[in-house]
């Protein structure tokens, strides 16, 4: 009897270490698909790392070996541009008010943000000559 209990608490000891670092990772449920069914596994949590770089477009006559091609929307078309890969620290600097259209709930509004040095942020809108709402 000694021997089973004693061979007992040796696995809940073991069991027991390696449940310490199991619970402290961070899981979420994630679904996954074949195209056919459906389904949900419980998987870590990666930590998110912001990226060094990002890709910025450059002016045709200044391309170099190393930039990639790609595709940018010009109003309703597409044009060849070629992108740069760029530290963040040379992401651009300053204000800029735009807009995009969203749909929600079956309907399409028109929704304003603000570039501020390259983050998006909300926006009250802009007058009909353009400025930002947001600047005054």
């Amino acid at each position: 009897m000694r021997r089973h209990v004693m061979g007992f608490l040796g696995a809940m000891a073991i069991v027991a270490a390696l449940a310490g670092p199991a619970v402290a990772q961070e899981t979420q449920t994630v679904w996954k698909t074949d195209g056919k069914r459906w389904w949900h596994n419980e998987e870590i949590v990666k930590a998110f790392v912001m990226p060094a770089t990002y890709l910025a477009a450059v002016p045709g006559a200044a391309e170099k070996a190393g930039d990639v091609q790609g595709f940018k929307y010009l109003g309703k078309r597409t044009e060849v541009a070629y992108f740069r890969e760029m530290p963040f620290a040379e992401a651009p600097n300053g204000h800029e008010c735009r807009w995009k259209m969203v749909y929600e709930k079956k309907a399409m509004n028109k929704v304003h943000f603000c570039l501020v040095n390259g983050a998006e942020q909300a926006c009250p809108g802009m007058t009909a000559a353009g400025e930002c709402l947001g600047m005054r």
